[in-house]
């Protein structure tokens, strides 16, 4: 799952973590990776392990460190920034564009088109499916409204900072 780490200067950090083995029913292996200008970066494999109801990490699946009981959060704060937290969507408005416009993040395919112009959607809502390097993505907008325009159609190839839809 990509998730998307934002502060409030609009700086991004993309983070995909993605199940790639599972060994047992206690032990899962993760690819995690961060990726900068469409480039992954700090891959690494992450090892979670759960015994006696507790979860552990370990980067090398030999030294392991218990991680804490936590709800999902919205916020993370590191040393002297506050991130917002945006798991598997980045909303719209957060890049270059008006607040209810929907900018693609990188070059990618439309597989499916949730909408239609003039539907009224809400906060959170997926309004279209975005196959980018190998995964589908769920394009989600951060705003409710009306459906102003669609500027893509199921089985277009976009290029970085398109257009896709409006919303009023």
């Amino acid at each position: 799952m990509r998730s998307y780490l934002i502060d409030s200067d609009n700086n991004e950090f993309i983070i995909d973590l993605t199940k790639t083995i599972k060994h047992s029913s206690e032990l899962v292996e993760f690819e995690f990776s961060s990726i900068k200008d469409n480039e992954m970066l700090n891959k690494r494999n992450v090892y979670i392990r759960k015994l006696a109801g507790n979860y552990y990490c370990s980067f090398d699946n030999k030294a392991w460190r218990k991680l804490a009981r936590q709800h999902v959060p919205r916020k993370i704060l590191n040393v002297d920034k506050v991130y917002d937290l945006y798991r598997g969507y980045k909303p719209s408005g957060l890049s270059a564009g008006a607040t209810g416009d929907l900018l693609t993040q990188m070059p990618g395919k439309v597989v499916k088109l949730n909408i239609k112009e003039g539907d009224t959607v809400e906060a959170g809502d997926c309004v279209l499916i975005l196959e980018a390097m190998k995964m589908e993505n769920e394009i989600k907008t951060s705003v409710a409204g009306t459906v102003k325009a669609i500027h893509v159609k199921e089985g277009d190839a976009l290029e970085s900072g398109v257009l896709m839809v409006e919303i009023e």
